[in-house]
């Protein structure tokens, strides 16, 4: 049914269309037609151009009502829906929308999915409701979120229906507020309707919490407590579902780079809460995360096995501990180094870069890490490691947000010449690994040549083409590179051109796409001419295949690209390719040979191979430099000022920022700042970089300077992350929900309350989520702060109770058990939800999700009855009547401008019927009209002209006289010939008009 109403919205504009009588009586006393109807005709014609206006102005709109209904079901897909209640959610979903949507008056129905927060599975429409049992939508499912989903359910609405949603849910909120939401929504004129979802009748067991303590010495027994809670179900026998429940605790501790089973043993969980204690000691010092977890013995005893694992944090206090990392091509290259930290007192860990930290919580144990010389991809042509941008990432944020220092050591592996140029490392570095200063600029150049045949599409042309965006990375401004792609013809993808527009060179490789067959000759060689034309100091090219190719002179167009000075290597994909072509070009170029099996290796070999490209940063004169000091600093103090000389470094940049401090520089080259040893303030960390080596190559001269051994350790001591402990502050923390509250108590060495501080919180999520908040004081000595956790997991934290003091360490763990631990089905919230009464509607209805079909089929009340105020959507129309007024308007002059005649009419009838057509007589007064008229326009000229007229004023009076004969009782017309023309004219029109009314 479609009911069309008029509505105004500014309806203080009618009060104008008092002008319509105004008009009419002005019209009536005013000049009139000859025509009464022409009279009438016209005024009509002028008061609904009056009307029409004023409706413009007031907007006039079309209001259109109508029955149609849109019904949007919000899914509950958090964890504490079971997969197969959600199942059953999915087809209770897809049946009642299938079985009760009424077609007649059009009704749409649509789905939204939550967690943490909302997302549209399908939008409001009218047909049946195709919805799988998996749905597709991503959201978190580790929260839950309704007031999310009640406000995009009421954006996604149509403005042309009535509206109702219907809620499947278990009513546990872990984030937002439902209640105002929902109020909101009845208020805006939405039926709620809910469909709970009931627990299962089953055994609840929890691992609520592990306890130790946030700092210890080492060697000193701790304590260590597991609280578990055993909650019985509903169960038809009730004796046995109080039973104990026999399961394995297991305790792990996590730490220096290890895992180790603290405690596993097996134990009956009475029926109430357990505390599972036990005593722990530790020898070194570091950061450790215990974990503690409960296992059923039987399956399907216990609801959620998600909130079943806990973990605390412990921090071991010690001298210090660094991790060396190096190239796992010469694990042996910083021994003598390591041993020189030994010797010190620092407990060092050597790692290789093939067997890397994965986790942030990996790097807690150690107050200072050490990249030696170590680039970003190392290995040979069979494996190939590299730092992922994950590692690099928690490189950064342990030095930025946790306090840990951070030192780069130089060597031909390191800085830009190492591929770290646009990483996380050198954005936490004093220097920028590219060269600013236009006087000295090395130059490389790269040319990629790849293989774009139908044999490269899929998963192959997706890692060719991130491998070209990595390349691009390691690239300085200055530095050139180029993309010839080939198939059945060759392709210049990106002409060889610097790397400053990496925007747009990156866009050019994202279009790249596969198909055709392969020729790789013409592209080599264009390739090859585009980089002999180049004036880069060192030029290289990297060319990939996975097919083979025509025969052609491969031979001696790689001798030609070797005489010119470029070097080539070679990657096969698969084993289809030329293995042995490739391999020859490969040794003919100087270059190296690589055949991959999985695409996914192809990234690390072009950033292995791109490191060619960026020799020129490296810096050499044999003849030695000897440093200059540029600045006091801690690390120099009570340095010898005879510095050796060196050979060699890598060329950088200082940042420009206020808190770089370089401390040496090399006279070479000159006319620019070469900074051999820099270091900086990172956040609440710092790091240090040295250009040059120790030892290895450059400055060999060096490990006999008596100043050697005390430059270094007072570089490390002054990078390493503080660990003088102080007792005058402690920190708690509060787990709620996700909500981490932590709470500071500061006194002084006096042991009175310190206050006006100024704490600041820093720390790291588990993915990455960067924490900073100030603290509030909220006592004497007490301060708080509050944060909202991103993410479920670890996270580490630091607080510096002031500027210059050491940063506590603590770790919070949040858990996604919140979703878990309250098994109650809220029933109660979800039925206020119900009870909420749109304006002019009924409230809404709980629904039984777990009915038969048959039940489903005889229920009376669905959710699609049309039990809501009708919807009515407003459409302006006031531009239709203004083009209306328009119209009108055009009538309007037309009739008062054109005399319309009909007689047509008759003379055309009677020609059709073929008789005669007999002439209209001419009304006398057309006659007396034209004969005043000539009077009028002789006079007219006889008074401004001077002259006679002429015409024949004998002969004009005469006709007028015959004219004027019929009717001789009349009286004849008297123009005093003082009077205007348009005075005369107007009593001549009167006169005129006299005949007409006594006729």
């Amino acid at each position: 049914m479609l009911d069309l109403q008029f509505s105004i919205e500014h309806p203080q504009f009618l009060l104008l269309l008092a002008i319509i009588p105004a008009l009419w009586w002005v019209s009536w006393n005013g000049l009139a037609m000859g025509n009464r109807w022409r009279w009438v005709l016209a005024n009509g014609l002028r008061s609904l151009l009056c009307l029409l206006v004023v409706l413009t102005l007031a907007e006039v709109e079309l209001v259109r009502t109508n029955d149609r209904l849109t019904v949007i079901y919000l899914v509950d897909r958090s964890l504490s829906i079971p997969p197969e209640r959600l199942e059953d959610v999915v087809t209770y979903v897809r049946s009642t929308a299938n079985t009760f949507r009424q077609q007649a008056p059009d009704d749409r129905v649509g789905v939204i999915s939550f967690g943490g927060a909302a997302a549209i599975e399908i939008p409001p429409w009218s047909g049946d409701l195709f919805l799988r049992s998996k749905l597709e939508t991503t959201i978190d499912p580790q929260q839950t979120n309704l007031e999310a989903a009640l406000k995009l359910a009421q954006a996604a609405f149509p403005v042309d229906a009535a509206k109702r949603v219907v809620i499947v849910t278990d009513g546990k909120e872990t984030l937002g507020n439902a209640m105002p939401a929902a109020r909101a929504l009845s208020e805006a004129g939405i039926g709620i309707d809910v469909v709970p979802i009931t627990a299962q009748a089953r055994t609840e067991i929890t691992v609520e919490k592990i306890t130790t303590p946030a700092k210890m010495r080492e060697k000193t027994p701790f304590p260590v407590q597991v609280v578990l809670n055993n909650r019985p179900g509903i169960h038809w026998d009730q004796q046995a579902a109080n039973k104990p429940v026999a399961g394995k605790i297991r305790v792990v501790r996590r730490g220096s780079g290890r895992d180790q089973v603290v405690v596993e043993q097996q134990i009956e969980l009475e029926p109430g809460t357990r505390v599972f204690a036990f005593q722990d000691k530790l020898s070194e010092g570091g950061f450790y995360t215990y974990e503690a977890e409960f296992t059923p013995d039987a399956k399907g005893v216990d609801g959620f096995t998600q909130n079943n694992r806990a973990a605390s944090f412990t921090h071991i206090e010690s001298p210090g501990q660094v991790l060396l990392i190096v190239d796992s091509t010469r694990p042996d290259e910083f021994n003598d180094f390591a041993e020189m930290l030994r010797r010190n007192d620092l407990k060092v860990t050597i790692q290789p870069s093939n067997q890397l930290f994965t986790r942030l919580s990996d790097l807690q144990p150690y107050d200072l890490v050490i990249l030696g010389n170590v680039p970003r991809t190392s290995g040979d042509t069979q494996e190939i490691t590299a730092f992922s941008d994950a590692q690099m990432q928690m490189l950064a944020d342990n030095t930025r947000n946790l306090g840990a220092g951070l030192i780069m050591l130089g060597g031909p592996d390191s800085f830009g010449a190492g591929g770290w140029t646009n990483t996380p490392i050198e954005e936490a570095m004093p220097l920028d690994f590219k060269i600013k200063d236009a006087k000295v600029v090395p130059v490389g150049a790269l040319m990629l040549v790849m293989d774009k045949s139908g044999s490269m599409n899929g998963e192959k042309i997706h890692w060719c083409k991130a491998a070209a965006r990595e390349s691009l990375r390691a690239l300085g401004p200055h530095d050139y590179i180029g993309v010839t792609t080939f198939d059945s013809t060759t392709s210049r993808t990106v002409p060889l051109q610097t790397a400053k527009n990496r925007q747009f060179v990156s866009q050019m490789i994202s279009r790249l796409s596969s198909g055709g067959g392969t020729n790789m000759f013409p592209a080599m060689e264009d390739g090859f001419r585009q980089l002999q034309a180049n004036e880069a100091a060192v030029k290289h090219m990297i060319v990939l295949t996975d097919g083979q190719t025509p025969a052609a002179d491969f031979g001696n167009l790689t001798r030609q690209i070797e005489k010119s000075g470029i070097t080539v290597s070679t990657v096969a994909v698969g084993q289809d390719a030329d293995v042995r072509l490739l391999n020859q070009i490969a040794a003919i170029g100087r270059g190296k040979f690589y055949q991959v099996t999985s695409p996914k290796a192809i990234p690390r070999i072009f950033m292995q191979e791109t490191r060619r490209v960026a020799r020129p940063l490296v810096f050499e004169k044999p003849s030695g430099m000897v440093p200059q000091v540029a600045a006091n600093h801690e690390i120099l103090k009570g340095i010898p000022s005879a510095f050796p000389p060196f050979s060699g470094y890598v060329m950088t940049s200082p940042k420009d920022s206020p808190l770089v401090d370089v401390l040496l520089t090399s006279p070479d080259p000159s006319g620019q700042t070469n900074a051999l040893l820099a270091a900086w303030q990172y956040g609440i960390g710092r790091s240090v970089c040295w250009t040059s080596d120790l030892g290895q190559r450059w400055a060999t001269d060096w490990a006999g300077w008596e100043g050697n051994e005390k430059l270094l350790m007072q570089m490390i001591r002054w990078c390493m992350r503080t660990t003088d402990p102080s007792e005058n502050f402690l920190v708690a923390s509060e787990v709620n929900g996700q909500k981490v509250k932590l709470i500071l108590n500061a006194l002084d060495d006096e042991g009175n309350f310190v206050n006006f501080a100024s704490p600041q919180l820093n720390g790291v999520g588990p993915r990455s989520d960067v924490v900073s908040e100030a603290f509030v004081q909220v006592a004497p000595g007490r301060y708080e702060v509050e944060f909202d956790a991103q993410h479920a997991g670890p996270h580490f934290l630091a607080v510096s109770p002031s500027s210059g003091l050491a940063p506590l360490r603590i770790g919070v763990n949040v858990q996604n058990a919140q979703e878990f631990r309250d098994r109650r089905d809220n029933l109660t919230m979800l039925q206020r939800f119900a009870a909420l009464t749109p304006p002019g509607g009924r409230p809404g209805e709980v629904f039984n999700l777990d009915m038969t079909p048959e039940q489903l089929a005889n229920i009376d009340t669905t959710p699609f009855r049309h039990d809501l105020p009708k919807a009515s959507s407003q459409r302006p129309i006031w531009y239709l009547v203004l083009v209306t007024v328009a119209c009108l308007f055009v009538m309007d002059i037309a009739n008062r401008r054109v005399l319309w005649n009909f007689a047509w009419v008759g003379i055309l009838w009677a020609r059709i019927r073929h008789q005669p057509t007999v002439e209209a007589p001419v009304a006398e007064s057309l006659h007396r009209l034209k004969a005043q008229k000539e009077k009028l326009n002789r006079d007219w000229q006889v008074t401004f002209d001077g002259t006679e007229t002429s015409v024949d004023a004998a002969t004009v009076e005469a006709k007028a006289e015959a004219s004027a004969a019929p009717l001789n009782d009349e009286p004849s017309f008297e123009v005093n010939q003082e009077k205007g023309y348009l005075d005369r004219l107007l009593d001549a029109k009167r006169q005129t008009r006299r005949p007409d009314k006594q006729d």
